[in-house]
């Protein structure tokens, strides 16, 4: 398995090699869902809901060097990469194979060290600001050669459309509604693309070399220019629908314009990673 922290930065540490070997990996894995009841019939008490709080895990490093200095820049290393995202207060990534968590290495101790070895057991805690682990799936749809006239598919979709428009799916196969990216390309004018039925759409123009994106997570709409300008595009979404609507469950019909280039990155978000 691959398992490594990568900093704010994006500095990789890596915990499975070079001198640094987590020893319970598994500790990580640990899934808790918090709770609410209510009162009910006869004074039985019945969830009212379940919801997920910021967690701790604690895991194991063996540190083990082949000589004084190795052991030194290992140790050094390791403390700066933790140390400055806590103090910067911008948090790392824990990744567990295609998976990561992200938070902070906020506690740190040691235990059988040994100097004549090069040798110590390094325990770390590790608090995650976000309690799933995250899988990011990037789906792209790129510009097809255009047509004229109207298009009668065999399979009523309720959308209209002719043969500008090009008609595909979209499989979720996450637990539930995801969140998600996307990313308009240039050129377009008021980028837009149907997924299972809702409108995500721009009312704004992307020159050749630009593009926008629409975050569901932070709730956020950049435009970036040819140079890599950002600019904050929030109030130039379409505000007849919902564009930070989660994608459903499911398979799911896509619907666009040929010309329309755009990437959708879905966040399978679930309490435990894929372990292999």
């Amino acid at each position: 398995m691959q398992l490594y922290y990568e900093a704010a930065d994006g500095t990789i540490l890596n915990l499975m090699q070079n001198g640094i070997y987590a020893q319970d990996p598994e500790a990580l894995t640990q899934n808790t869902w918090s709770y609410t009841t209510i009162s009910g019939v006869n004074g039985l008490a019945r969830v009212k809901r379940f919801y997920k709080n910021v967690q701790t895990a604690k895991m194991k490093l063996s540190i083990m060097a082949a000589d004084k200095e190795e052991f030194n820049t290992i140790m050094y290393e390791m403390h700066r990469i933790f140390e400055k995202d806590v103090r910067n207060m911008t948090p790392g990534k824990i990744w567990w194979n295609n998976f990561y968590k992200e938070g902070f290495v906020y506690s740190t101790s040691n235990d059988d060290y040994e100097e004549l070895f090069e040798s110590v057991e390094h325990e770390i805690e590790f608090l995650s600001v976000n309690p799933s682990w995250i899988r990011r799936t990037t789906y792209q749809y790129r510009a097809q050669a255009n047509e004229t006239g109207t298009l009668d598919y065999p399979r009523d979709y309720g959308y209209d459309y002719d043969r500008s428009d090009i008609l595909e799916v979209l499989e979720n196969k996450c637990i539930g509604e995801a969140n998600f990216e996307l990313i308009f390309y240039g050129a377009a004018v008021d980028p837009q693309i149907t997924i299972g039925g809702n409108v995500y759409g721009l009312e704004t123009t992307l020159k050749e070399g630009e593009y926008a994106t629409v975050n569901s997570i932070t709730k956020k709409i950049r435009q970036y220019s040819i140079t890599g300008e950002e600019t904050n595009i929030f109030d130039k979404r379409d505000r007849e629908n919902n564009i930070f609507q989660k994608i459903p469950e499911g398979i799911l019909a896509v619907l666009r314009s040929k010309e329309m280039q755009v990437d959708i990155t879905l966040y399978d978000e679930r309490g435990e990673p894929e372990w292999i």
